[in-house]
């Protein structure tokens, strides 16, 4: 995982990748969100299966009643985008994790970065693929029922949840903390290390 830690440092390092990165990501959200999603919410009566943080497999079925030649397709479209969305998010995540952390603490930043740790980073993206991979079946399967996809799909979608918050907090908790580092050096409360 060395090729995805350098990556993340090249990105807290440069603001030209960290922001290119962020657009990317989060403007093929809002275009997804905004074009396609209405689209579909619209036909089917509920949102993606993505932007449903609280589905069962019961409500899959139930929706994908509704689901014809044209929904399929975006929903294909969706997922086409989906694959390097939350790369991408997970990239500037760690990125901004890797520049607080490269002022905060300097000596546990360099140990993080030897051992590749950044790429803990990976995991929420992992999941989020891996609830692509079984939507994909789900959708592509009916009208045939596959419990053991819907199944999938709901357990990782709330790990795709629970690493996006974790990681979420603690940077933000980091950036802030940076922050508050930065000010006190200035105001001279806090010795330059």
């Amino acid at each position: 995982m060395r090729w995805y830690n350098d990556l993340v440092i090249r990105t807290s390092k440069s603001p030209w990748l960290f922001v290119n990165s962020a657009v990317f990501a989060f403007g093929s959200l809002a275009f997804v969100f905004f074009n396609i999603n209405v689209a579909f919410e619209a036909t089917v009566g509920a949102p993606m299966f993505d932007f449903q943080n609280s589905l069962t497999s019961e409500q899959i079925f139930a929706q994908l009643k509704n689901y014809d030649e044209s929904m399929r397709a975006l929903y294909h479209a969706f997922l086409f985008v989906d694959f390097y969305f939350p790369f991408f998010a997970g990239l500037v995540m760690a990125a901004a994790g890797a520049f607080a952390w490269r002022y905060l603490m300097p000596i546990r930043y360099e140990a993080i970065r030897a051992r590749n740790l950044f790429a803990l980073f990976l995991i929420p993206t992992l999941f989020d693929w891996g609830e692509n991979i079984f939507a994909l079946t789900v959708v592509n399967a009916w009208p045939d029922e596959l419990g053991w996809a819907a199944t999938g799909l709901v357990l990782c979608k709330k790990g795709k949840l629970a690493g996006v918050m974790f990681f979420q907090a603690v940077v933000f908790a980091s950036l802030a903390l940076a922050l508050l580092k930065w000010l006190g050096t200035k105001a001279g409360v806090i010795k330059r290390s």
